[in-house]
């Protein structure tokens, strides 16, 4: 029906456009970013402990009251909470800025 020049014509326009239409449809169909990025002034050093400690309580709290069980990895400048080895929130006290970076939704 095409002979052997026209299926090569054809494999090379269906190759050309997935070449060029590839990117644009993979461009316009990015999935969401489930990101939220928040800063404030940076705290004093007993501000951002205490926010820890607060932050700290409460999720014990919860934890109690039945909610999914949260923990804490922390150090001098900032903290994280995960849920089942995930993270949820990182809070980042060393740059000049408290920055609080909230995964998921």
């Amino acid at each position: 029906m095409f002979g052997r020049f026209g299926r090569r014509a054809l494999a090379w326009a269906a190759l050309l456009m997935i070449v060029v239409l590839g990117p644009l449809v993979a461009r316009s169909h990015r999935p969401e970013a489930r990101i939220n990025v928040t800063t404030y002034r940076e705290f004093s050093d007993l501000e951002f402990l205490q926010l820890q400690e607060d932050l700290r309580v409460r999720l014990q709290r919860e934890s109690v009251a039945g909610m999914p069980a949260f923990y804490m990895v922390s150090a001098a400048t900032y903290f994280e909470i995960r849920q089942d080895g995930e993270p949820v929130i990182l809070v980042d006290n060393s740059a000049g800025r408290l920055l609080v970076i909230a995964f998921g939704q």
